[in-house]
């Protein structure tokens, strides 16, 4: 199946591929992907392969039995997307203590326009909890509008993956306050890796990191 998948991405889109070469392969961490296609998280979990990598899907896919079939497949996790329960929220410990890669998208539904949205603070929460590292890689491409209507060619996405990075403070707790804080730093991460023009919610926001640093060369790999 990984392998139709592939050949369909190929056929329909011209993609950046050699960038996944940037992405570490073994985990644990988080692999932070913006939301903008139903596409984008099957293109890269397909290209990935056979990577050790986990997502986060809505649970309505659970739904359809072709998408129940497919996500079930690659072992996905369903969330509810107004409400990440205790359920979830333990499926996601278990990918990350088994050290497995976990793909979120941390604004918590799709962008329509393109552009980023706030991010959510409940993922600032798993990545201080287990003390990984996280990756942001951005996805851009699928919703241009100027594609539209050029037929017979393929559109082109983009693949950006920025630098690991990991949250200053270890141990204690965060309050709701300080998680949005650092779930903010960690949308700017992702919002670096992209055209200005797609910052959405981030666009008049000044790069500061306070709450994270940047992974020395070597340390996740």
């Amino acid at each position: 199946m990984n392998a139709l998948f592939r050949t369909l991405f190929r056929m329909f889109f011209r993609i950046n591929l050699g960038e996944l070469e940037k992405i570490p392969r073994k985990g644990p961490y988080l692999m932070m992907v913006n939301h903008t296609s139903a596409l984008d998280g099957p293109m890269l979990y397909v290209f990935l392969q056979p990577m050790k990598l986990v997502a986060l899907a809505k649970k309505q896919l659970w739904e359809k039995k072709f998408t129940a079939y497919v996500m079930n497949s690659w072992h996905s996790i369903p969330v509810d997307r107004e409400n990440m329960g205790r359920e979830t929220m333990e499926a996601c410990f278990s990918v990350l203590d088994r050290g497995d890669v976990l793909a979120m998208a941390p604004e918590g539904t799709r962008s329509h326009d393109g552009n980023l949205q706030q991010g959510k603070a409940g993922i600032a929460y798993i990545a201080h909890k287990k003390q990984i590292p996280m990756v942001p890689v951005a996805v851009y491409g699928f919703n241009d509008p100027s594609y539209k209507k050029k037929l017979f060619r393929r559109r082109p996405i983009t693949i950006a993956v920025g630098k690991p990075f990991e949250i200053i403070q270890k141990g204690g707790r965060l309050d709701a306050s300080m998680r949005q804080e650092i779930i903010d730093e960690i949308m700017l991460r992702l919002a670096e890796n992209m055209p200005k023009k797609h910052w959405g919610y981030y666009k008049d926001h000044v790069i500061d990191y306070q709450l994270t640093k940047t992974l020395q060369e070597g340390l996740l790999s």
